[in-house]
């Protein structure tokens, strides 16, 4: 495969069709690199925790290599991007809730183990 150049002058938009043409991961990185501070800083405002921003934006990267075809170019893909990531953040603290609760005895729980030991 040919290298391809790209200077700064090239929109997102035409980086997204090179990327998703020639599935170049070396073309990913001029998008991971216009984005990644923007990125991190959405994941920084959900978790609140360094090291745990990096794994999200990490993991946003990621899913979005794979998912980058289905940007239909109906909007600024720095819109969608906002998005995604913002969408990836909810649910990822959605689950991490939903995991604490689970950790924790609800009053039915509690209610329920009672009868058991009154009988």
């Amino acid at each position: 495969m040919e290298e391809i150049i790209v200077d700064n002058s090239i929109t997102d938009e035409e980086l997204v069709t090179l990327i998703v043409n020639n599935k170049s991961s070396q073309l990913f990185s001029v998008i991971y690199d216009r984005y990644s501070h923007v990125v991190y800083n959405k994941c920084i405002s959900f978790v609140k925790d360094t090291n745990e921003a990096q794994d999200l934006t990490h993991d946003i990267f990621v899913k979005l290599f794979i998912k980058l075809k289905t940007f239909n170019h109906k909007s600024k893909f720095s819109t969608w991007l906002y998005s995604f990531t913002y969408n990836h953040c909810v649910n990822y603290v959605q689950r991490d809730l939903n995991k604490r609760k689970d950790k924790f005895l609800t009053t039915e729980d509690i209610n329920d183990f009672s009868e058991v030991y009154q009988k």
